[in-house]
């Protein structure tokens, strides 16, 4: 390789979602869905909010990533718990719309910093011990999960936030707030007493409580269009 080589065709790979934890699989999806939406934008893919979206559905992606099609359902599953994608649903057997989400530059920077931290405590070690490359020793699963947290709590607390709710346990940043109202219309605002209260009789704790609320309210959506498809149906069986 030398200056005039011509590099063959790549994926934009983000340098925060080595901070994250999130199997390959789903990094590697979403570097797959960022280059996509770039394409959408060249296209002027946007809906009525002036937002990018793409249509990928599960069995290309899963031809894409040579993953079967219940790898690739996990894998977005992820990527919305973690509010790095939104999915909208657009019909009976139409494939999701895509939203493809991207940190703020705050909590990227803070995500690169602790990165480069932990990389430096590693090549640099006590009198007297060898240095040995990271790529020949693994870290226990146990430092690991506490190294997630930690760059976790850090990027949750960039963003100030604001406790809602009757007990004031759940926290929105305004721009989520405001999302959600946009979103949920008049019920976000019993979405959020309802995680409250949740939150207070079961001690449960959340990474994202805007993704929770997003997540109850598409369940919620969910059954009632089936509850409704199951009630015409029976009514179109009924005989006189």
């Amino acid at each position: 390789m030398n200056g005039q080589t011509k590099l063959p065709p790549y994926l934009p790979y983000p340098r925060f979602l080595l901070g994250m934890d999130l199997t390959h699989t789903a990094k590697l999806l979403y570097a797959l869905l960022l280059d996509r939406a770039n394409l959408s934008r060249a296209n002027d893919w946007v809906d009525e909010q002036g937002r990018t979206y793409l249509i990928f559905p599960i069995e290309k992606i899963s031809e894409a990533l040579d993953k079967s099609r219940m790898t690739v359902k996990n894998a977005l599953n992820e990527l919305t718990a973690a509010g790095l994608i939104e999915r909208q649903r657009q019909g009976f057997s139409s494939p999701n719309r895509i939203y493809v989400l991207i940190p703020d530059g705050q909590e990227i920077v803070l995500m690169r910093d602790k990165k480069l931290s932990l990389i430096s405590k590693e090549n640099c070690p006590t009198d007297g011990q060898k240095i040995v490359p990271m790529t020949d020793r693994k870290l226990s699963p146990n430092n690991l999960s506490s190294n997630n947290l930690n760059m976790n709590h850090l990027s949750r607390e960039s963003t100030p936030r604001t406790a809602y709710g009757r007990y004031e346990n759940v926290f929105l940043t305004e721009t989520e707030q405001s999302e959600l109202k946009a979103e949920l219309s008049d019920k976000w605002n019993y979405y959020i007493e309802r995680l409250s209260e949740y939150i207070a009789s079961k001690g449960a704790k959340y990474a994202s409580h805007a993704v929770t609320i997003r997540k109850w309210a598409a369940e919620d959506n969910a059954k009632n269009k089936q509850n409704k498809l199951t009630a015409l149906t029976c009514k179109e069986g009924t005989s006189l």
